[in-house]
């Protein structure tokens, strides 16, 4: 797969995951941040979109146990790490 392609995908992911917490679905989320683990998986230690790519696993794993009444900080972090994450892919 080459890099714009993978970058594409990662994309397409991460805008997944965004919608799925939008809508308050767990289970679609939880869908999205699998595929995006092992989409990330191909991303270098060196690039910076590595570490925001870790944070965002970490928060949306957070916010998929959560209960709904507790995920609303959560998903306020993860929707900023979301943009975050599409400004690094579009640079």
């Amino acid at each position: 797969m080459t890099y714009n392609s993978k970058r594409l995908l990662l994309g397409t992911l991460v805008k997944g995951l965004g919608d799925a917490v939008r809508r308050g679905d767990p289970l679609a989320a939880e869908r999205y941040r699998r595929r995006l683990r092992l989409a990330s998986e191909q991303i270098s230690p060196g690039d910076p979109l590595h570490d925001v790519l870790e944070k965002l696993l970490h928060t949306s794993g957070q916010w998929v146990v959560a209960t709904a009444v507790d995920r609303g900080e959560t998903e306020q972090q993860m929707l900023e790490i979301i943009e975050l994450v599409i400004g690094l892919l579009k640079s």
